[in-house]
């Protein structure tokens, strides 16, 4: 009855409908809170997974490198800008795993990634590039690895050149630093994971250029941050090499995948928020924060017999040869392709045989 008086004297003085419009406005605005809540979500286990899938090689040891002041791409400001497409054509993402700051070479790109979606027909292929292959640094005569690229010409001259040496027109970067991952596996609390053979890695990179020894026991093993890092990142005494390092990999990505899912949105939302807070800080992109929606519900549909990896090297295409190259004072082994330095023909040819 009160409120039936209430609702009366609003409408004679005009402002009930105001009031109506008001309320109506707030719940708009508190449905668009929970819609980029859950975009956050998503983009937070799209990020996680792919930060552990770009930390796969050991810390690089050239020195001299010019270390330029990197302008940091904020995901949030990518909001105003984003639209979600609704296009389903084929795209190229260029992933690119760095050190990060405070390790050595922080800019240089050891993990190049080639990513190509084909979301109408729900498959991916993943192209990677030897971080030793010779470049020439465009508009100079120089020769320098592919790796420093990104350091010496920044993302757009490295998306030219991986758009020359593959045929692939690169449509967006991601660039992750190594500490990320790290970071995350430590806010979920580790992982619980079967560790298939004895690990004893003697030549695990250390700090100020030195080596550290690695070893962990076969059986399962409850693997905090740093440790996870490290059973990833460890090849040069397995048995397999680098298969072995991409087992490890896809089990770490499996794991890591699973546990920021089941994470509660009510009870785990500081865990969220710190997560979020990570990967703003470690990822530069040009991908808006809906497109990255769309790039995670994408992969998600993608079944793993429908990923193609395809790595560019010496032994698995023979593609590549491998040489010594003078930088300046110091020596340094590099590969280049079999016809020829700088002939990217016959690696094009490669890739489109599995892509088409």
């Amino acid at each position: 009855m009160n409120n039936n008086k209430e609702i009366d004297r609003l409408i004679k003085k005009g402002l009930f409908n105001k009031q109506l419009k008001n309320l109506r406005q707030k719940k708009k605005q508190k449905n668009l809170k929970i819609l980029y809540l859950l975009i956050s979500i998503l983009v937070i286990a799209f990020g996680s997974v792919l930060a552990v899938q770009l930390i796969s090689t050991p810390e690089i040891i050239e020195t001299n490198q010019i270390e330029p002041e990197t302008e940091k791409t904020n995901i949030i400001k990518s909001i105003l800008t984003s639209n979600s497409s609704k296009d389903k054509s084929p795209s190229n993402i260029l992933a690119l795993g760095r050190p990060g700051q405070g390790y050595s070479g922080q800019n240089l790109t050891d993990t190049i990634i080639i990513i190509h979606l084909e979301p109408n027909q729900e498959k991916a292929t993943l192209v990677s590039l030897p971080r030793d292959l010779l470049v020439k640094v465009p508009n100079t005569g120089q020769l320098t690895k592919i790796n420093a690229l990104y350091n010496l010409i920044g993302i757009e001259g490295l998306k030219e050149k991986i758009s020359e040496i593959t045929g692939l027109t690169i449509d967006h970067y991601v660039l992750i630093d190594l500490v990320v991952a790290q970071e995350i596996i430590e806010l979920i609390d580790g992982l619980n994971i079967y560790v298939p053979q004895n690990i004893n890695d003697p030549y695990f990179p250390g700090p100020n250029y030195t080596y550290q020894t690695f070893s962990l026991a076969a059986g399962w093993r409850y693997l905090d941050g740093p440790t996870a890092l490290r059973y990833i990142r460890t090849r040069y005494t397995s048995p397999n090499g680098d298969f072995d390092r991409m087992a490890r990999q896809q089990q770490v990505v499996t794991l890591l995948k699973q546990k920021v899912l089941e994470l509660n949105l009510l009870w785990d939302f500081p865990t969220y928020l710190k997560m979020f807070n990570s990967l703003k800080n470690n990822i530069e992109t040009d991908l808006g924060i809906l497109e990255l929606k769309d790039l995670w519900q994408t992969a998600r549909k993608i079944k793993a017999d429908q990923i193609t990896h395809l790595v560019i090297d010496k032994k698995e295409t023979n593609l590549l040869i491998g040489s010594q190259v003078s930088f300046g004072n110091q020596m340094a082994s590099v590969v280049y392709p079999l016809v020829g330095q700088g002939n990217y023909e016959e690696i094009k040819k490669y890739i489109q045989e599995y892509i088409e």
